[in-house]
């Protein structure tokens, strides 16, 4: 089932981007009477296909990209009637705009997508922490203002930047781990006073950009506020280990393992204390109490350390959810304001780890490839809408970001031709353009390679 999410996710994600991207090249040649012969979605063996008036409209089986194929006599020869609408007859601003328009669109998708973001309402969880770890750099800070007594504290700030989840805490944190900065500034509120303070040179030194599975909230020393739940299952994952013994939703565990457990967090931890082990479970299930056998999963963690896995989830109450959750909505133009700031954060974010990578700052293993990318995808359509146009969003500014590059095969390579032209007056030599187009070929395949071997080392190793 996993694997069938995946699948649609990737098809319905890069189908949206691709299509749209695609599009902006067609609709852009429309405007300045260019003939389109082939407009496609995918690659390889055509699954479908419609003639237009003048364009062949394609569905191919791979959908990895797309293609736009305008009359050009560089392909091919031309009808008489149609030298006029040939793609190198053109001016070299027309075909600039033309190759321009997809990146555009994408980018353009990403605003859009980030500003319906934004007016739907983005929900998350408050960043409230009530204890910190010894010796760690959120402790350090924390020593020369006072000290937090267990009381519960909210972030507000980070490096200067308003948040209001943990994860716009994380994604704080990241852009400034990108940017190279080494300390941040926080600012913290207790939750009961109000009594604010402002927590300056935290220190960024412990986290690693090149550490995929570093827990960077924790590394820097925040323990998370968790208010007391009973112990109720909320969601089961499907064919794991409860969904197997037969657990069901809205169960309340009594007993587990011989350990009676009052919260879930203590349910927690005698589930995690007992990797691949056969435990007794006492349960109660609409006043009737019965106890099964259920064989735990396990996972390894960062340092090698294996903990159990039951495949349960806690039935959040709906007055916490409500107490612990914070939701950013705007109106439309709010919207359009904070979802355009977000995609020229993204964007500048995404270029300096490109440049980074290039340089070697960056390992490579921080490339994905279309394994991850359906993996994401499937998830984020399993999750909900807000998570779906997260991905999409992100995606599509990606997307958009590459085709910019001016690597010769991509979009911006082409680009990179026509600013020359612009300048010198006169096309690019085709010898030029042979040689830059094996280069690009020989890079992006490398770079396709490396994604993916990346994948499979994630995948494989969870």
């Amino acid at each position: 089932m996993t694997i069938l999410w995946s699948l649609l996710g990737f098809i319905v994600v890069m189908g949206i981007v691709v299509s749209l991207h695609e599009w902006g090249h067609y609709q852009v040649a429309r405007w300045f009477n260019i003939k389109v012969v082939t407009f496609s979605i995918g690659f390889g063996k055509t699954l479908y296909q419609k003639q237009g008036k003048e364009t062949c409209f394609k569905i191919g089986m791979f959908p990895l990209g797309g293609f736009v194929k305008f009359v050009d006599e560089r392909e091919g020869p031309v009808a008489e009637e149609d030298l006029p609408r040939a793609f190198n007859r053109q001016n070299v601003y027309k075909r600039f705009a033309v190759v321009m328009a997809g990146p555009i669109v994408n980018l353009l998708l990403a605003w859009f997508i980030f500003a319906l973001m934004y007016m739907i309402g983005v929900n998350g969880s408050k960043p409230i922490f009530n204890q910190v770890t010894e010796q760690s750099p959120l402790a350090a800070s924390i020593s020369k203002s006072t000290s937090l007594d267990d009381q519960a504290w909210s972030v507000l700030a980070v490096d200067n930047q308003p948040v209001s989840s943990w994860k716009t805490v994380h994604e704080t944190i990241l852009s400034a781990l990108v940017m190279q900065k080494t300390v941040v500034d926080m600012t913290i509120e207790n939750i009961t006073s109000q009594h604010r303070l402002e927590l300056t040179d935290i220190s960024l030194k412990t986290l690693d950009l090149n550490t995929p599975k570093q827990d960077w909230l924790q590394t820097l020393g925040f323990k998370p506020f968790q208010p007391l739940l009973p112990v109720v299952v909320g969601q089961v994952v499907s064919d794991g280990p409860a969904d197997k013994a037969g657990l069901r939703y809205k169960d309340t565990i009594l007993d587990i393992a011989g350990q009676s457990v009052s919260d879930w967090l203590a349910f927690v931890d005698v589930v995690q204390s007992h990797p691949g082990e056969l435990v007794k479970v006492t349960y109660k299930r609409e006043g009737v109490i019965s106890t099964i056998d259920i064989l735990l999963g396990q996972s390894s963690l960062q340092d090698g350390r294996l903990i159990g896995r039951m495949g349960v989830g806690v039935d959040l109450p709906k007055d916490l959810i409500a107490k612990y959750t914070s939701t950013i909505q705007y109106g439309p133009i709010e919207a359009l304001k904070h979802g355009y700031q977000r995609s020229v954060d993204l964007f500048s974010m995404s270029l300096v780890m490109l440049q980074r990578m290039f340089f070697g700052d960056v390992s490579l293993e921080n490339l994905s490839g279309p394994l991850s990318i359906a993996q994401f995808s499937g998830k984020a359509l399993q999750t909900g809408l807000i998570s779906f146009l997260s991905l999409l969003g992100l995606i599509s500014l990606s997307i958009g970001l590459l085709n910019l590059l001016p690597i010769p095969v991509l979009d911006g390579g082409h680009l990179l031709y026509y600013l020359v032209e612009m300048v010198k007056g006169s096309p690019v030599s085709e010898k030029i353009m042979a040689v830059g187009q094996t280069i690009g070929l020989v890079l992006i395949v490398g770079l396709m390679f490396v994604a993916l071997f990346n994948d499979v080392v994630r995948i494989s190793h969870g």
